[in-house]
């Protein structure tokens, strides 16, 4: 900004004051000669004069260079002032701002057009010679603007050429087993254990007892023994799964597993007051997490799994946990298996091991802007080892840097176009050349990105892995009816031999999951929590396994979850028999003999495979009094007379 100030020359006989057209304001719609500053006498001195006549010139001189002095310091009067931040006018300035909240730059003024035209014409006949001199005002200083600093970080620019990849060093360090040799006589059991402490539990329980005291004006008077005994019934259930919960109770298609371990009324008294968090000691902040009544157990059930020492590869995917009920959020993701449900984000070993998981709680929360970079951030900070790979969902360069400079190096799915300065091969040109066609360029952080066509066009971008070495790999030709040979590079068999974490994971927790119905949205994320659990614990066996004793063959996930399901139900539980008893010190009825199950008639007539036996000796089927017999039909599973006085074997099976 530029202070323009004219200076009449030594022919103007009378005194004058520069008009405020003539100056440019640095202030908006205000006048410096209102400013509050003493005006100069600006009185132009001439070497004639009427009254005393030709003025010497060394005198004439002299006025002259005072006269020029004051104009000098007025005008450095009016840049102070114009610079000063506690004047009355930039303060009142400064709170319109703030009230409008807008930026506020100075502009010069024009010049006056409404200025007197009889002025203008006197200024017009005489003869004046202007001189000017150039004042400088930073503009910086003026300039009131409110700057973020979101908006002044700069993103790199990343140019992406054809040029040679050249692959780091990814040598592994990983860390020490600790623990392993202690776990060398472990069973299933204290495997879960390691996950679903005993602190959890007690926790649970004590939520539980007080939540059913809030609900129902009593407590339910459970422990943490017998919500061991829950979870052992929801893993015996999901490897004999039935139509309804009530089935397992049910004379025809009990199953002593669960029917003996607790009674139907209290299990399904229990499923319905299981709870975390008393719902009254909960702040308003704390209720803005939509997860609030499961955060407890979500949360030291994440760092349980992060305590494990990880491998070497990692995988960050998609989970879905099913769910067609009512809830905010549940998603709808058209792709997946199962299409309605929960979504989580987890990150998982090439084993199936989760270390760490989020539940996807939509875009507007607060804290998931970007799931996947929440998650990420979240994996950065509890990292304890070196070096790692991982795959899947690495569409953004932010993300690709600081995983670098963690030394983390990563391979995975890229959208081309979030990628800006690359330009590669079009899916056109790549579909002439037919399959096994690629295309790469490499950044100046030696980042590479991969175009190969197979049916489609894939891209990939990595860290630590390029095109080199060239396979092949065997695809189907229907042309000519025979399998062909494609190329395929380096980076395509990586990506496939490390991406699969989280699906086998998805693969594994729904083998043997059994489905509760509840209005409580969150209790199915609770149920699928402790199956990964069981997953997890079963992972970390097998590697145990591996390093002490390698030759010998691991039990498999159904024979792992039935003791695991055995151990919760029966070890450090006393039986209990019928009601529960009214005083402790009481001694135990003895228990009630159930009736047997009656043969349906169509199997006891149909007349095929009835075959007699010689077992122990137990009371008659058919006979109405007393008899005992050693003859026993092998289909009908009864003991049945058959001797020379009584024949009831035929009776029994004989059609009336």
């Amino acid at each position: 900004m530029w202070l323009n100030v004219p200076f009449l020359s030594q022919n103007r006989a009378r005194s004058t004051v520069p008009k405020p057209s003539q100056i440019r304001q640095p202030l908006l719609g205000q006048s410096w000669l209102t400013s509050g500053l003493p005006l100069p006498a600006h009185s132009r001195v001439s070497r004639h004069s009427a009254a005393t006549g030709p003025i010497p010139l060394a005198t004439w001189m002299s006025n002259r260079l005072e006269e020029e002095e004051r104009k000098r310091k007025y005008l450095e009067n009016v840049i102070d002032l114009i610079m000063d931040g506690n004047s009355s006018d930039l303060e009142q300035l400064e709170e319109e701002e703030d009230e409008d909240d807008e930026e506020w730059i100075p502009q010069a003024m024009h010049d006056d057009e409404s200025s007197d035209s009889s002025d203008e014409e006197d200024y017009q006949e005489e003869s004046v010679v202007h001189s000017s001199i150039e004042v400088e005002v930073p503009t910086t200083q003026v300039t009131i603007k409110k700057q973020s600093v979101k908006g002044n970080a700069k993103k790199k620019e990343y140019r992406w050429r054809k040029k040679q990849f050249e692959p780091p060093s990814v040598d592994f360090i990983a860390s020490d087993e600790e623990g392993t040799e202690d776990r060398c006589n472990w069973t299933p059991y204290m495997y879960f254990k390691k996950f679903v402490t005993d602190e959890m539990l007690q926790e649970m329980a004590e939520q539980t007892n007080l939540y059913s005291v809030q609900k129902e004006g009593k407590s339910v008077n459970t422990t943490a023994k017998e919500t061991e005994q829950v979870l052992g019934m929801y893993m015996h259930m999901g490897l004999v799964q039935m139509s309804c919960v009530r089935a397992y109770w049910e004379m025809e298609t009990k199953l002593p597993a669960v029917c003996d371990v607790m009674s139907r009324d209290r299990f399904l008294k229990l499923l319905t007051l299981i709870h975390f968090q008393d719902n009254f000691s909960v702040s308003d902040d704390a209720k803005k997490d939509k997860l609030w009544k499961l955060r407890p157990w979500l949360q030291k059930l994440r760092e349980q799994f992060l305590c494990i020492p990880p491998e070497e590869c990692h995988a960050v995917d998609e989970i879905m946990v099913p769910f067609k009920g009512k809830s905010h959020l549940r998603v709808y993701m058209p792709a997946k298996p199962h299409k309605w449900g929960f979504k989580m984000w987890g990150r998982a070993g090439q084993s199936g091991f989760l270390y760490d998981f989020d539940v996807c709680q939509g875009a507007e929360h607060q804290e998931e802007k970007n799931q996947k970079w929440v998650l990420q951030e979240k994996y950065m900070r509890h990292q304890h080892f070196q070096q790692e790979k991982i795959t899947r969902y690495l569409q953004t360069t932010t993300l690709h840097q600081h995983l670098k400079e963690r030394e983390i190096h990563y391979i995975g799915t890229i959208r081309m176009n979030r990628m800006t300065n690359c330009t590669m091969m079009d899916e056109r040109e790549m579909k002439k050349k037919g399959r096994g066609s690629t295309d790469f360029r490499v950044n100046q952080d030696n980042n590479i990105i991969v175009r190969w066509f197979d049916n489609k066009a894939v891209n990939l971008i990595s860290s630590f892995v390029g095109t080199e070495p060239v396979g092949n790999v065997k695809r189907w030709d229907r042309k000519s009816k025979t399998h062909i040979l494609v190329p395929r590079p380096a980076i395509v068999e990586a990506y496939n031999k490390f991406m699969g974490g989280v699906d086998l994971l998805d693969m594994l927790s729904a083998l043997y999951k059994f489905s509760f119905r509840s209005r409580r949205w969150y209790m199915y994320i609770w149920w699928h929590t402790v199956t990964v659990a069981v997953i997890n614990a079963w992972n970390l066996y097998r590697r145990d396994q591996k390093m002490l004793e390698p030759k010998m063959k691991t039990m498999a996930l159904r024979r792992f979850q039935a003791l695991v399901g055995a151990s919760l139900t029966s070890a450090g539980k006393a039986k209990k028999f019928g009601r529960p008893l009214s005083c402790s010190d009481a001694a135990p009825s003895p228990p009630r003999k159930r009736s047997s199950c009656s043969v349906p008639l169509d199997v006891r007539r149909d007349a095929m495979d009835h075959f007699p036996t010689w077992e122990t000796r137990q009371r008659c089927k058919h006979c109405t009094g007393n008899h005992f017999s050693h003859v026993y039909c092998e289909k009908c599973k009864v003991n049945l007379c058959l001797n020379k006085d009584r024949n009831c074997f035929r009776d029994y099976h004989k059609v009336k």
